[in-house]
């Protein structure tokens, strides 16, 4: 009996110091990787926390309370990793070094400049981890190199969540890695802008593998009301912007797009995409090779897509508008207008339509100088081709004069290859012989 009664006092005492210490720690004890926030911050009667010192965390987890406003007055927060819970940030200065943020974070404008040194391997994240898509963010990147990577395939280097405008000042640089797939920067979300005078640059080049055709520079994923624009995106393994994920009201703006391996842009899922005042340049290395390819994935629809004033140069191929040939049951292609833009071709067709219901060209100027028709189209609904300036090599026209057929009732020799158009209307096209 009095053994029973020495083991029930032990056992008592042992489960009143946990609940001892449960209780002084807000119900759980602190790992051995964590710090009490309440152990290294004085909470001010207003629930906000002055920092006029530096806090070193001391390579451990601290854990913001919910309520908890840290105002920076002097002082950063640095060595460790620091968990948010809607947590407002008050500064005008630094405020970290040397820091991982995690969790929620209410802040409504967001600098590099509040990190002391960015020149880590992605030290980026930690910028764009203070986002969150129930604050309206302004987050500014200033000049100078940043650089990210990927340790897996399809891993996205930097999120962009909705309600935010990204003001890209430097460059981003991609690490070159050995995978098929992955995002510098994917954008998912309504009301998001890119801007800047900034650099986004890929791996095309240095890439370590050899597989794949998915490295894309910027990624819309299911994106609504969305912007880039004033930026250069170059060297990417796939695309340097690419549009898909059921995205709508997507605007490119602005951009120059250099030496993409598959695309300058490619759009797979979207309504109502336009893309203007653009020059891409050099795209080349993996089918299709087009600096703008509209064409869906198998299931998806392309709508309402506008493509204006766009210098296409030193691309395998220009513009093409395809279902692709998984996509052949049906029309999956609504309207494509392509206005006011200049197109080359090193290799492929400078414009290439193909199964849409309603496609236009109108004033632009197109060269055929590689032996492939300027403007090809099949299977059309409704096709407009008016006012264009074609150039076209003199063997390319007599080469064409035995085959060519029947154009707006008269027979001559127009670079056009239309086939099972239902409704065309073909008006002040010049054709002129280099």
């Amino acid at each position: 009996m009095k053994m029973r009664t020495l083991l029930f006092t032990v056992l008592t005492l042992f489960s009143c110091l946990v609940s001892s210490a449960e209780g002084k720690n807000g119900g759980t004890t602190p790992q051995k990787n964590q710090v009490d926030f309440n152990d290294i911050f004085r909470i001010s009667k207003k629930s906000e926390v002055v920092i006029q010192k530096d806090i070193d965390l001391g390579g451990r987890i601290c854990k913001v309370p919910k309520g908890i406003k840290l105002r920076f007055a002097g002082g950063v927060i640095k060595n460790g990793t620091l968990v948010g819970a809607m947590t407002k940030i008050l500064y005008s200065d630094k405020t970290f070094d040397k820091v991982t943020i995690k969790g929620t974070w209410r802040v409504d404008t967001i600098r590099s400049t509040m990190f002391k040194d960015l020149r880590g391997e992605n030290s980026l994240k930690n910028i764009f981890a203070l986002c969150s898509p129930n604050v309206k963010n302004t987050l500014i990147i200033t000049k100078g190199d940043y650089v990210v990577s990927v340790k897996k395939n399809g891993e996205i280097c930097l999120l962009l969540c909705a309600n935010t405008e990204l003001v890209l000042d430097g460059t981003i640089r991609l690490i070159p890695n050995e995978f098929r797939r992955c995002d510098i920067i994917r954008a998912t979300g309504s009301n998001i802008t890119i801007s800047g005078n900034g650099r986004i640059i890929g791996d095309k080049d240095e890439h370590l593998g050899t597989d794949g055709q998915w490295g894309m520079g910027i990624r819309f994923h299911d994106a609504h009301q969305a912007i880039v624009k004033d930026l250069n995106i170059s060297d990417c393994w796939g695309d340097c912007i690419y549009v898909g994920g059921n995205s709508t009201d997507i605007v490119i703006l602005n951009c120059k797009l250099d030496n993409g391996r598959r695309q300058g842009i490619s759009v797979t899922k979207a309504d109502g995409v336009i893309v203007k005042d653009c020059m891409i340049t050099n795209v080349g290395g993996s089918n299709p090779q087009y600096a703008i390819d509209i064409e869906p994935n198998v299931g998806d629809t392309v709508d309402h897509i506008k493509i204006e004033n766009v210098i296409v140069r030193d691309c395998e191929g220009g513009l093409l508008v395809t279902k692709g040939k998984k996509n052949l049951d049906k029309k999956t292609i609504g309207t494509v207008d392509i206005r006011n833009c200049t197109v080359s071709a090193k290799s492929k067709y400078p414009i290439r339509l193909n199964k849409a219901v309603n496609a236009s060209i109108e004033n632009c100027i197109v060269y055929s100088t590689n032996g492939k028709t300027a403007i090809a189209s099949t299977d059309i609904d409704n096709l407009v081709v008016c006012n264009n300036t074609i150039y076209v090599n003199k063997q390319f026209i007599s080469s064409l004069k035995n085959g060519i057929k029947k154009i707006v009732g008269k027979d001559v020799p127009q670079p056009f290859g239309q086939i099972r158009v239902k409704k065309q209307r073909m008006e002040n096209n010049r054709i002129i012989e280099q």
